[in-house]
């Protein structure tokens, strides 16, 4: 894998089984492997994922409960201490690499722990997600990822990558009552497929949060605009959740954000 393909972060589809998992071990070997056609299989990096002792290497997966089954859900405080180990340098490799298993079994709280090293990823650290199907996920989780199928060759399909520059738009669109600017804005959305409509969505409703709670800086909307535009991009996600087109939702903040 060539450095002008690598990703911070991977999305694996796929149903559980040795497929799956296979697919996991030689992405990581084209991650770690540092040969021009990677995963080159022989050397020392490539040798040691496939026997699955590398130590930088590191599997999340759910664990057992005080009976010993499973836990229903991978939890937060998991996430917590891989994104804590993610910014410690490497033992062996480039890179460090966490793969989660069922990426799809993170509870609500674990996904949004990701999501934070997922916005802003430590230099070194790549993540691999697998699971059956990517709809148990956030939204923004997928649409920070690269998708992949076992057996496919990366590629980012119809996601999002410029997520953050477009809630910067958007949000300096709304403080500067530019109608006709913000009527642009949103008809260029139009045509996003339902899942990027709701990245996109949640992505304004987190920025504006964030504003609210100082954690990013106001560009000039104001207390009341942003509790008036949070309560807009609410109504525009629940219609989405009820089938309605993005075409429609986007001609509602066309209408309704200024």
């Amino acid at each position: 894998m060539s450095e002008k393909r690598l990703s911070h972060a991977y999305l694996l589809i796929g149903p559980e089984g040795d497929d799956r998992r296979e697919a996991a071990v030689r992405l990581t070997a084209e991650l770690l492997c540092r040969e021009p056609e990677a995963p080159c299989g022989v050397c020392r990096d490539c040798r040691k994922v496939f026997a699955g002792i590398h130590p930088d290497v590191i599997t999340v997966e759910r664990l057992p409960g005080d009976k010993g089954q499973l836990r229903q859900a991978i939890v937060v405080d998991q996430i917590r201490q891989i994104t804590a180990d993610a910014v410690v340098a490497p033992n062996e490799a480039d890179r460090k690499v966490y793969v989660i298993r069922e990426a799809d079994r993170m509870n609500p709280a674990a996904q949004n722990a990701l999501l934070k090293a997922l916005e802003d990823p430590p230099g070194r650290a790549c993540f691999i997600l697998c699971a059956a199907a990517a709809d148990a996920l956030l939204p923004t989780v997928r649409s920070r990822c690269v998708r992949r199928g076992p057996g496919e060759e990366a590629h980012r399909g119809e996601e999002l990558p410029e997520l953050s520059e477009l809630c910067r738009s958007y949000l300096t669109l709304a403080a500067g009552e530019d109608r006709g600017e913000m009527t642009r804005f949103c008809l260029l959305r139009t045509r996003l497929g339902r899942e990027d409509a709701e990245a996109l969505l949640e992505e304004f409703s987190n920025a504006l949060e964030d504003i609210l709670c100082g954690r990013r800086p106001d560009p000039g909307l104001g207390t009341e605009r942003i509790f008036k535009l949070t309560a807009l991009l609410a109504e525009a996600g629940g219609y989405l959740r009820r089938n309605v087109s993005p075409k429609q939702v986007f001609g509602l903040l066309a209408a309704e954000s200024i």
